[in-house]
């Protein structure tokens, strides 16, 4: 077979002229050109979209807000521009200690024949410590004479506890039982009831921890009696019987007595420092009996025996029968002046020492200003009376009641 014969042409792509070769290859220049053609370039990598930068941006700002909205929120209610942050943290130290103390009271309901002893020394002790602790305390300037008054009201329950211990040798109960509710008195009205009215003001309400010493009074005296025990008692509580006591001797018989002595040393005006009752007997104590046995006309020999007892007791229901702390005086009020205020500061000073040990005591200067009218105030809270801070018949005579009555 002749190669001709298969000699095929394909002309499916039929060859182009120089020219046409020239307009295709502009063609694919115009093609690889082609904005619409052409692959979009990616950003460089690391690169964040503009409009995830906006979305971040919106997301931050609203954080910010969200968290000065929580920041505003926590000023206004801690009593705006800071104020709050003092009143909070001093109320918040307070309670711990209030609850304590109220636990002490609590305490005393468990009282027996057994235990009074380890019992009232410690809740003695207890006291003691939250009297320091409210020492430490550097209250805001409003709420100074609140704190000025838990600490009277804590020295009242101090004083009570004491005279229960005292109460162990024979002495009725009730009398510290009264002064223990004094306390009550003192820390809800002079204390709580002011200090709420300055935290609302505040803005903070009313926050100011309760403190209730003796919940039921009655049934403590009731209670403590049985566990105590009881015995002959002259006025004021003074006891005609216990032990001969002289110089070196210690004990609660000691404690008893000096509680004794200063209870004539308050009502009958001396001129003596009232004795702490530490129930050690020493010069103090020997020096104070032998004054007492001196006004009786015993001989002074400082040693305590029936007769000073007995002695003791007469001396006592003399002075209240003299009227010492007479209540026929003048009233006296806020801004008066004289000899009659210069008496009456002298004699509530006398009272702050056996009742609030801590707290400073008035400068006896004939001016009735604003410490003697809230010195006053306290006394009346104490006594049940209602605190005008105006010296009364009554306000008078609660005072010498006082005087003559505590130990």
């Amino acid at each position: 077979m002749d190669e001709s014969e298969f000699d095929f042409e394909f002309d499916f792509f039929p060859e182009h002229s120089t020219g046409t070769a020239t307009a295709e290859t502009d063609e694919e220049l115009l093609w690889e050109e082609s904005s619409d053609d052409q692959p979009r370039r990616r950003p460089p990598a690391g690169a964040t979209p503009p409009h995830v930068v906006q979305r971040r941006r919106i997301a931050a700002g609203a954080a910010v807000a969200l968290l000065l909205l929580i920041i505003l929120i926590v000023v206004l209610t801690s009593g705006g521009g800071g104020g709050g942050g003092p009143y909070r943290g001093y109320v918040s130290d307070v309670s711990p200690i209030a609850s304590d103390s109220e636990q002490v009271g609590a305490s005393l309901g468990s009282v027996t024949a057994k235990n009074a002893a380890s019992k009232l020394d410690s809740a003695i002790q207890q006291t003691t410590g939250d009297i320091t602790r409210v020492q430490a305390l550097t209250p805001p300037k409003e709420l100074a004479q609140s704190h000025a008054q838990a600490l009277a009201a804590l020295d009242l329950r101090l004083l009570g506890l004491q005279q229960l211990r005292s109460a162990q040798t024979g002495t009725s109960p009730d009398a510290a039982v009264a002064t223990l509710v004094a306390s009550d008195r003192i820390w809800d009205s002079a204390v709580r009831t002011p200090a709420n009215a300055v935290l609302q003001a505040k803005g903070l309400g009313g926050i100011f921890p309760a403190s209730t010493f003796v919940a039921a009074p009655k049934s403590l005296e009731k209670s403590l009696a049985t566990a105590l025990g009881s015995s002959t008692t002259g006025t004021g509580g003074a006891t005609t019987t216990g032990a001969v006591l002289k110089l070196g001797d210690s004990g609660q018989d000691v404690v008893a007595w000096q509680n004794d002595l200063n209870r004539w040393i308050q009502a009958s005006g001396s001129s003596l420092t009232p004795l702490t009752a530490d129930g050690n007997f020493g010069a103090g104590t020997q020096q104070a009996t032998v004054a007492l046995q001196n006004a009786a006309g015993l001989a002074p020999d400082g040693v305590v025996g029936p007769s000073t007892r007995t002695a003791l007791q007469q001396q006592l229901q003399a002075n209240k029968s003299n009227g010492t702390g007479s209540s026929t005086a003048a009233t006296l009020k806020l801004g008066d002046t004289g000899q009659d205020v210069v008496d009456w500061q002298t004699k509530l000073n006398q009272w702050l020492q056996k009742t609030a040990p801590t707290q400073t005591l008035l400068s006896t200067d004939g001016t009735f200003g604003q410490a003697t009218q809230n010195t006053t105030q306290q006394l009346q809270t104490a006594a049940g009376l209602t605190p005008t801070g105006e010296v009364d018949a009554q306000t008078r005579q609660a005072l010498a009641t006082a005087l003559a009555s505590r130990g």
